[in-house]
């Protein structure tokens, strides 16, 4: 490699790092909790499948949010599926109405948007806002009003955050997910159709853009109603406000294995709805990578060793603002969990490796697992169920 390609891969390498820093600067300078709250019924969808362990933690954060639910409908597949009892079960303790629906099997979209849809049967006249929720998050007594006050108040018409992925039992793989997902996070959302992305585990409607969104006919096809839903808003028109103080947590304890079949499902939906934000990461990333090799490979010289110097800093102060971020909103860690991640953190080149396979893997595959179900997709419109397998077990 000639001197001028070395020096334009490191200092490729040192922008990018660069940029992130600056990206989580950015949002922890303009991050606030927000302080309004507006009255008016809100409904939750929670869509649920396999056992549903906490399921009762849920709802019991559900009980202490400073803006009460209207209900809470919670849609599942089949009465065969163990969610279905579980709803039951957490009906039980629940300080508002728990309603059932059973959706019935999916064949040619995403199981989740089939039961996203049954559940949009029940919202009525009586709902001024309609919120979707994943079952696998904890959030803040604050989080509905945060998320519905810019709707009830007409401020916007769409409202969406995003989870903050808190690693548990000091997995590998939940740290990995977590400093990825995490970095994701903080970058800025461009408001260019290509790039235009809504998070379905927390996302608030008005009653009448959820009429508009007509969610049987938007997501009768697809993957994934994350993407699926930011496409009909942009088609529509619609008010879309990103909350920076919307990170909600989402307790991750993923495997290494676990951490990369969800990374690449990721992706895989990335690659299909989002082609020009998968060649983007897969660009950014293996950019820095070579930066790294070539800095390395110019060891022990001066000139290698500064360059080392600036990627290793400017990822650490990245990792420290992150952590910053999540003082600021309570989410927090423990101490050795947060020592852990930064450690991992410092060996970018390593995550960089673990986030490309993930990338080149979502592009070498048409079929993809989500939860017990295996789906072959062979455009965004063209999704068929593959094979169905039982419940995932319970955790041990």
């Amino acid at each position: 490699m000639s001197t001028w390609t070395t020096y334009l891969a490191i200092g490729i390498g040192i922008a990018i790092n660069l940029i992130s820093l600056l990206a989580g600067l950015r949002h922890l300078l303009r991050l606030k909790r927000p302080a309004n709250q507006t009255s008016g019924t809100v409904s939750v969808i929670l869509p649920l499948t396999g056992k549903s362990e906490d399921l009762e933690a849920l709802v019991a954060r559900l009980n202490a949010q400073t803006h009460k639910p209207r209900r809470l409908i919670i849609t599942v597949e089949s009465e065969a599926d163990p969610a279905y009892s579980r709803a039951a079960d957490a009906a039980r303790i629940a300080a508002f109405p728990v309603e059932r629906v059973v959706a019935g099997l999916a064949q040619h979209q995403a199981q989740k948007c089939t039961n996203l849809s049954a559940a949009a049967a029940l919202i009525d006249a009586a709902d001024a806002a309609v919120v979707l929720m994943d079952g696998d998050i904890l959030p803040a007594p604050w989080w509905l009003s945060a998320l519905a006050s810019p709707v009830l108040d007409r401020h916007s018409d769409v409202v969406t955050g995003y989870r903050w992925q808190m690693a548990e039992q000091g997995r590998l793989g939940a740290h990995l997910v977590s400093l990825i997902d995490r970095s994701l996070t903080m970058l800025p959302r461009a408001d260019l159709r290509f790039a235009r992305v809504v998070w379905g585990g927390s996302l608030a409607m008005s009653r009448e853009a959820f009429e508009k969104m007509d969610l049987p006919k938007t997501l009768s096809r697809s993957l994934s109603d994350d993407l699926s839903l930011a496409d009909r808003a942009a088609e529509l028109d619609l008010r879309v406000l990103t909350r920076g103080a919307l990170l909600v947590p989402s307790p991750n304890d993923q495997t290494l294995a676990q951490a990369w079949r969800f990374g690449r499902r990721q992706y895989f939906i990335g690659r299909v709805y989002r082609p020009a934000l998968w060649w983007l990461a897969l660009v950014i990333i293996a950019a820095r990578f070579l930066a790294w090799v070539v800095a390395l490979g110019s060891l022990p010289a001066l000139f290698g060793q500064i360059a080392l110097m600036a990627l290793l800093g400017l990822a650490a102060a990245k990792l420290l603002v992150i952590d910053r971020i999540a003082a600021r909103l309570d989410l927090g860690e423990p101490l050795a969990a947060r020592v852990r991640q930064f450690l991992i953190g410092l060996a970018q080149p390593a995550v960089d490796v673990f986030h490309l396979s993930m990338i080149f893997g979502a592009a070498l595959t048409r079929r993809v697992r989500w939860g017990h179900v295996d789906y072959d997709v062979d455009g965004p419109d063209e999704v068929r169920v593959a094979e169905r397998r039982h419940w995932p077990a319970a955790k041990s």
